[in-house]
């Protein structure tokens, strides 16, 4: 009886030493994430997000905003993270957005880790972290098609989250479990999640258990599991696809084009991807290919081996789609605008960091490099401090005053100081002129914008509008070819025409744009980069905004605050 007490206690201490090393080993695996993703809010697709999440939780929020108010393709992020947009101020959900998102991404990874590495000891955790430095080293470095995982709070990173988990289950060789978790990731972003549910098709069929006494009531399993991960796919599938349903044919092709070869032919358009990308990737493929081959063999690792075919199998069948461009370019855009480069971009990195892993946990292997397994993890480890060490630089750290990256394309100071003035004075819903490069009026603001280069619209109908805002406010020649940074910069008549055409009563205007100082609307405010404008006529006190001498009319609550 005593013996079976003293069993039971030493086993409960088992559980508690496992779970503490599991808690810790996630918070530094977060950490090591957060080094690489932790920019100043707002980071690039915050802006984007962030207050598309607000204005569904909170429609008087940018109401007015064309952007905001067109369809939603990603329904179940808003729906998480609306109310707490609503709630806080916007960079303070993007911090929680960001450590939620950290967190997330470390216990899918670890997850998967566990299940690629073996022991559970300290020289465990050693690799898991290592695969996780290298994957992070290499996710920022080897992609072709720029795709990125560790990032700030937006719908793709809790998506590959789940994937990440999905993926653990499937190399473990718990196939039911890994479609629910990905059926999972699907909802929240459907081109990540459903993706890896594809590959991952192949990669199963290639290497599952075959002639067993358990085959039979297994593949009754999965088959449950792969219904339940559709089904919870299709929370996240049907809405997108229904987004343009209702769109003439032609109307689609036009979207379809207009998104792939204009808006986002880094990310979409081999033929656009900078030569160096493809290189690097190449690279990244040889470089997991020859580690994979130095490892030793390991059941787990070699179904990780086929979903990363399968991945570049994808990528493949995207290359010969964009061949066809030439004569059949409606088709080709109209298929490329799925991302067929998103998952390869992802499944390299991750393969090479765990094959890389794999030859470090093992002496042999690393002696058939020409060195001393101590000299190989200590020529390892230096490199990923090294990475740490450059990727401080853009910690938003005390008294730094690093410029967020989503203003990198305006001058940042001057513009928070004309949003912070407009946010303090201008009217409600006063929909406003922005400079092509903005990204954060709304999010500073929370005020209308007539057009951004950054918030393109998801659904069909709304992309062709946004195309022929950013035509009217910026284009000499109907193209996208040398557009203005400036409505003001097209003349008087086209700024009057536009300001017009969208019930724009304010515009902020740099100071550099030619003809500035002949356009004859009154200067509100102006500071060393950007001057705000009145457009409308005046139509009565009550209808117009103080200058910057004046007493303010009108004051909202900040959001946020202190990213003003």
């Amino acid at each position: 009886m005593m013996s079976d007490e003293s069993d039971g206690r030493a086993a409960a201490g088992e559980r508690a030493v496992s779970w503490r090393r599991a808690v810790v080993e996630i918070l530094l695996i977060a950490a090591i994430f957060a080094a690489a993703g932790c920019w100043p809010v707002p980071d690039v697709n915050e802006t984007v997000y962030l207050t598309k999440a607000r204005h569904a939780s909170d429609p008087a929020y940018g109401s007015g905003d064309f952007f905001l108010e067109t369809p939603d393709a990603h329904g179940i992020f808003y729906l998480v993270i609306g109310p707490l947009a609503a709630a806080v101020s916007l960079e303070t959900a993007a911090w929680i957005g960001r450590i939620a998102g950290w967190l997330a991404l470390a216990v899918g990874f670890r997850h998967l880790a566990r299940a690629l590495t073996a022991g559970s000891g300290q020289r465990a955790t050693l690799l898991r972290l290592a695969a996780a430095a290298i994957f992070s080293l290499a996710l920022r470095q080897t992609t072709a098609a720029g795709e990125w995982v560790i990032g700030g709070c937006e719908a793709k990173v809790f998506a590959w989250a789940l994937v990440l988990g999905g993926l653990g289950e499937f190399v473990g060789g718990r196939f039911a479990a890994a479609w629910l978790l990905m059926g999972g990731g699907t909802a929240f972003h459907p081109i990540v999640g459903g993706w890896a549910m594809i590959a991952t098709v192949p990669a199963w069929l290639a290497t599952r258990p075959r002639h067993t006494a358990t085959a039979r009531p297994r593949a009754a399993l999965t088959a449950a599991g792969l219904l339940g991960g559709l089904a919870l796919a299709a929370a996240g599938i049907v809405p997108a696809l229904l987004l343009s349903s209702g769109a003439e044919p032609a109307i689609r092709e036009q979207a379809a084009r207009i998104y792939v070869a204009e808006r986002l032919p880094h990310h979409l358009l081999p033929g656009a991807f900078p030569p160096g990308f493809i290189a690097r990737h190449l690279l990244a493929i040889l470089v997991w290919w020859l580690l994979d081959r130095l490892a030793p063999a390991a059941v787990a690792r070699q179904r990780l081996t086929a979903f990363t075919l399968a991945a570049l199998g994808i990528s493949t069948a995207g290359l010969a789609i964009a061949a066809a461009e030439p004569w059949a370019a409606a088709t080709v855009f109209g298929l490329l605008r799925y991302y067929w480069f998103r998952l390869g971009d992802v499944a390299v990195p991750l393969a090479l960091a765990f094959s890389a892993t794999a030859v470090l946990a093992e002496d042999a292997a690393c002696r058939r490099l020409g060195r001393s397994p101590a000299v190989v993890r200590g020529i390892v480890a230096v490199m990923l401090l090294a990475d740490l060490a450059a990727q401080s630089a853009h910690w938003p750290l005390p008294g730094r005053g690093l410029p967020p990256r989503a203003d990198s394309k305006v001058e940042p100071a001057a513009w928070a100081d004309a949003c912070e003035w407009l946010r303090v004075h201008a009217p409600p819903n006063s929909p406003v002129l922005t400079p092509r490069g903005a990204a954060s009026l709304t999010w500073r603001t929370g005020l209308p914008e007539v057009v951004a280069w950054k918030n393109s619209p998801q659904d069909a109908g709304s992309l062709v509008e946004w195309r022929r805002r950013m035509i009217d406010c910026f284009s000499a020649d109907g193209s996208f070819r040398g557009m203005e940074r400036s409505t003001a910069a097209l003349g008087e008549k086209r700024l009057r025409t536009v300001a017009d055409r969208y019930g724009a009563s304010i515009a902020i205007v740099p100071l550099a744009t030619p003809g500035l100082a002949d356009l004859p609307f009154e200067r509100l405010h102006a500071n060393e980069g950007y001057v705000v404008l009145q457009l409308d006529p005046p139509a009565g006190p009550a209808e117009r905004l103080a200058p910057a001498a004046g007493t303010p009319r009108a004051t909202r609550p900040a959001s946020p605050p202190s990213a003003e």
